[in-house]
């Protein structure tokens, strides 16, 4: 399942919601209007979001029907959202939800000259209609298919009860909640490397690898330790544990299996290792009978 979350970052419901797919061992893309990037997320905070493993994709600069905007206008407004995202992340997005789903030939033929994949949605709870938890799922449920894409806003109370639910009674089911690969570059450690200065907090990703055991894979980069060497934190049931180090390319891997049965998420950290004291990167939650799809 493919949750997506539109109109964000709200500085009160988007952290919630942060932490509620946390809880879940859960990614989601994310579709921000490049004008509220603007006026409540910098750098630091995009990045924490692509830490965590989630994505991002544009959602337009100002959020108007694009049909109706003049070719000029319409180019404007991709291109001020493209480079919002970009300026944070160190890369152009690769997908791109418009707004109320309106589009038409014209404006699909500028997605596809701005190299920018088309997100729609299959399933929407209908938050704008203030409905109950049970009719919420229930609009799920019409729609329901391996891979479905279900349409969220992270700007409404009405969002985070029903993502609770979304999360508890899918997750009891033994789904799995990832991001959308198509807004996923092919490669982006070192583009967003590139957006780190000398006494930056740390960045990285981190995603479960199973080969003939449960291990974590992943990358950090701090700028003030550019041969690697920082220390990876894994947290089980409370307890933080210092498991290892990164190579100097940035790389680690964190054998799960060393920990015994584990029950609940697994929750990993790479340090700051800078003299400035700084947020160390926060890679994310992660659950062993979790393995994407």
């Amino acid at each position: 399942m493919y949750l997506t979350f539109d109109d964000g970052p709200h500085p009160l419901f988007t952290p919630i919601v942060l932490r509620l797919l946390e809880e879940h061992a859960a990614r989601a893309t994310f579709f921000p209007t490049g004008q509220t990037l603007n006026l409540f997320w910098g750098n630091e905070e995009v990045q924490d979001l692509l830490d965590r493993g989630h994505a991002v994709g544009s959602h337009s600069w100002a959020h108007h029907r694009l049909p109706e905007l003049p070719q000029f206008d319409l180019e404007r407004d991709l291109t001020r959202a493209n480079s919002a995202l970009e300026d944070r992340t160190g890369f152009r997005p690769t997908c791109v939800r418009a707004p109320y789903g309106l589009t038409d030939p014209r404006v699909q033929q500028t997605f596809e000259e701005m190299h920018l994949d088309i997100v729609g949605w299959d399933a929407d709870p209908e938050e704008w209609s203030s409905p109950s938890i049970e009719e919420a799922l229930a609009h799920v449920r019409k729609w329901e298919e391996e891979g479905m894409v279900v349409l969220l806003h992270d700007r409404k109370w009405q969002t985070i009860a029903i993502l609770r639910a979304l999360l508890e009674r899918y997750g009891e089911e033994g789904w799995s909640f990832e991001p959308l690969p198509e807004c996923i570059p092919e490669s982006t450690e070192a583009a967003r490397s590139a957006t780190r200065t000398t006494g930056d907090s740390p960045i990285g990703q981190a995603a479960p690898l199973w080969i003939d055991t449960w291990s974590a894979l992943g990358w950090a980069h701090d700028p003030d330790a550019p041969d690697g060497g920082l220390e990876v934190v894994v947290n089980i049931d409370g307890r933080p544990q210092v498991v290892g180090t990164t190579g100097d390319d940035g790389r680690f891997l964190v054998p799960m299996e060393a920990f015994g049965e584990i029950e609940g998420p697994v929750c990993i950290w790479v340090r700051n290792q800078g003299p400035v004291v700084r947020e160390d990167a926060f890679l994310g939650c992660h659950r062993r009978d979790r393995q994407g799809g």
